[in-house]
């Protein structure tokens, strides 16, 4: 698969709808990567470790995405409602769209808005963000 793979033409506006079908949508795809639950976390939802490689695509000022710009980014944790990862380069964008991967093939791909970055000791860059929208769900394949 390459990041030719997800070109997108347009990205919707979000909506009040779209939280709960986010949700829904990273609560399936974390249920096929982790299908235990584990208890005792003290945050308002319960982060599971994301180890995978995750496509990024910019979206401009204008809400267009750069797919000429994709790129591959390294997961770290992932929650029903954001993520955080790992990138080699600070990220200029507000916005992205994040396509997840589960092992049979399933993905999904979210519009994310980018709340924070920090440097690590390492030399990398980690980042953390909120689904707002999903745009696309994809069957093995």
């Amino acid at each position: 698969m390459t990041t030719s793979e997800f070109a997108f033409t347009t990205v919707p506006n979000c909506s009040d709808e779209s939280d709960a079908k986010v949700r829904a949508t990273v609560g399936q795809l974390i249920s096929r990567i982790l299908p235990k639950k584990i208890t005792n976390e003290r945050r308002r939802d319960f982060r599971y470790p994301y180890p995978h490689l995750i496509y990024l695509t910019p979206i401009d000022a204008s809400g267009q995405p750069l797919n000429e710009q994709s790129t591959v980014v390294v997961g770290k944790n992932i929650t029903e409602r954001g993520i955080d990862f790992f990138h080699r380069d600070p990220l200029p964008y507000r916005r992205v769209i994040l396509t997840l991967e589960a092992e049979d093939g399933t993905r999904a791909s979210m519009v994310t808005d980018l709340l924070w970055t920090r440097f690590t000791r390492q030399g990398w860059y980690d980042n953390g963000g909120r689904f707002l929208h999903v745009l696309a769900q994809n069957g093995p394949g």
